[in-house]
This record gives structure tokens, sequence and C-alpha cells, in this order.
């Protein structure tokens, strides 16, 4: 109809003509820039809204994907655990996506277990020229200064899975550590009787670079000693990945603690329901672990493990190379951190469940 904006080819210079200011003062607008006063930037932004203006992000990205390459440092899997193979495939999944869109993303692994390739896939890293990084902090001292070079390059950093005290410029996608420990506490509690002994168990090789785990214990402490205080908790760290080491640690202290429950840490649990598989002669507690892998699920379909927490690995990593999308190329902030949902597996709903 005459004298209406044709909806289909709306675009900044009719922004630009309502609005009554210059195109690059839409830019400026568009892109979360300074120089605007506030009653500009808001008649802008109103036109925006009304008209339901959405930018070619494609287009845009053809003027800035020289300028986008994104990093990505986590660890590789191993045989002991699937947990970083379900990470890498949200990263992959989001790497082919962005790709059409100019963001070029680099992957480097490192081995958890050992701290000098860390600091070879880092050195690596910053002899490149990217944009930003996607960082799964294992080893804290050395991925805080890693961070703190990246910071001086003015590289933007974002966490997966833990969070650390050095703070990354965009936060942290993962779940919340401590709720996790909390819901394991709350599990425990219709478990177990008054005056139960429980053993938490703590299982990886260098299990000195995996205190984030200590959140979840806090957090399994804290709500199961205010509900019932009569209860005793034992913490137990086997510093082992070789399944006969560890079952010779679990022998000696399930004997010596002979624990109505045990609540194990991480997302090696298929240990313990091999042990007691194993073991068909020991009585066996209610077993709580974490990670829908398929070594645990195992344990879980026959009634070995009896919950896992899942923490959705799989989107962690899909989710940090989106939030960089949305931070270059839709000009969104953030900041804090993106919680995972908490979800509990059992015997009886895993066949419905997806990471």
């Amino acid at each position: 109809m005459a004298g209406e904006l044709n909806k289909k080819h709306f675009g900044i210079k009719d922004i630009a003509k309502l609005a009554n200011v210059s195109i690059a003062t839409v830019d400026r607008v568009l892109n979360n820039r300074k120089d605007v006063s506030e009653t500009t930037r808001q008649r802008v932004l109103a036109i925006i809204k009304e008209h339901n203006y959405q930018p070619n992000l494609f287009a845009r990205s053809l003027s800035v994907k020289n300028n986008i390459h994104v990093a990505v440092i986590i660890p590789k899997t191993s045989f002991q655990t699937g947990y970083w193979a379900l990470c890498l495939e949200g990263i992959n999944k989001g790497k082919e996506e962005l790709q059409p869109f100019g963001i070029i993303t680099t992957i480097f692994l490192y081995d958890q277990e050992d701290v000098t390739t860390f600091r070879k896939e880092t050195e690596e890293l910053l002899s490149e020229n990217f944009t930003a990084v996607v960082i799964a902090p294992i080893f804290v001292k050395e991925t805080e200064e890693f961070v703190q070079v990246c910071h001086q390059r003015r590289m933007q950093t974002i966490y997966i899975n833990s969070d650390i005290p050095t703070k990354s410029t965009l936060g942290y996608i993962g779940p919340d550590l401590y709720s996790t420990g909390r819901l394991a506490g709350n599990l425990t509690s219709y478990l177990v009787k008054p005056k139960s002994s429980i053993l938490v168990l703590n299982v990886a090789k260098g299990i000195e670079n995996y205190r984030y785990l200590d959140t979840k214990i806090d957090g399994f402490k804290e709500y199961l000693l205010s509900y019932d205080p009569s209860i005793n908790i034992d913490i137990v760290d086997i510093p082992y990945n070789e399944y006969e080491e560890v079952e010779l640690e679990l022998k000696i202290n399930i004997k010596k603690y002979d624990p109505d429950l045990i609540f194990f840490t991480n997302s090696r649990v298929a240990f313990l329901g091999r042990f007691y598989a194993d073991h068909p002669d020991l009585k066996k507690p209610p077993i709580i672990g974490f990670d829908f892998l398929s070594s645990n699920v195992e344990y879980l379909a026959d009634g070995i493990v009896d919950f896992l927490i899942c923490q959705r690995p799989d989107k962690q990593g899909y989710f940090a190379l989106n939030y960089l999308y949305r931070y270059f190329l839709k000009k969104e902030n953030f900041e804090g951190y993106k919680p995972m949902p908490i979800d509990i597996l059992t015997k009886e709903n895993y066949l419905f469940y997806e990471n």
C-alpha cells in the first residue's frame, strides 16, 4: 500500500529515516556502542521493536569473519571416562552450525592428569591470534595464569563445567556444583536412617586437581547434616584410574566404614558398579553417582547404581559457542553464569533420557 514501508525490505535506512538520525547512529545503537544520547537510543530501539527489525547476521558476519577465531581448550576423553567425549560432541555441533557465520573454532585437548600437557596446549594456543577462548578449568593455578594472559590480550573468555576464582569475561556455563551436592543430600535423606554411616568417594588420578568436587561435598554435607546431625559422613580420596588399583582401595574402605550409602562424586561411578558386580557376596548399599555415560548406565540398568545425577556436558559445550555467537554477532552481553539443568535418573526412567 502506498505510503507504507515494505516490511520485507525494512532496514537500517528506514530506521534512520523514521528516527530522524544518521545511518551511523543506527549502527551505533545496533552494536551497543557509545556516543549516542539515551533519548536517541530509546527512540531508535522503539522503532526497531515496532517494526520487528532483525539484523542480517549473515551479512554482518561477512564483514567480521576474519576477526572471530574461537579456541576451545578441554580435557581429552579417556578410557576411564567418556564425560569429555559428550562435551566435545556439543562443541562440534556448535562449531558446525556457526562456521557459515564466519566463526571459526579450533579445539585444543589436554590430559587432565598431566599439567604439562595443559601448559603445552595453552602455549600453542597463545602463539595464534584468537578472539575468544572456551576453557574447561582443571588445573586451577595454571588456568588462572593462562586467563590473565588472555585478558591482557583482550581475548574474551568463558568457562564450562567448573568455575574458578579468577573470573572469565563472559562467565560460566555448567552445573551449580553446590546444588548438585545438596540434591544428592536430599536423595540420601530418603534412603538412610538416623546415625547412618555415609561414605563419600572421590576417585581419580591427580585428585588434587579436582578440588571443585569439594563444592559438591560441601552442599551434600550442609543439606544432610541440617536434616539429621546424627548421620556420620566419611570422605575418602582414591587417587587411581586403573580398576585393579581402585578395587583394592574399595575393599579396604568399604570394609572399614561399612557404609549405609555411598555418594560417588564424579562420573566414574562405573568403578563402584563393577566392584559390587564382581563381589556379589558383599551387601550393596544405595549408590548415588554422576553422569549419563554408557558405562554408568549399564550398572544403573542392573540396579547396582541407584541414582545418576546428570549435568548435560554436551549442552555446556554447545551453549558456550552459542553465547559467543550472540555476543559477537547479535551484540548481546552476558555476565555471571548459565546453570545447567540437574536431572535425576533411575532404572525406571533412563531409557527416555538424552543428554
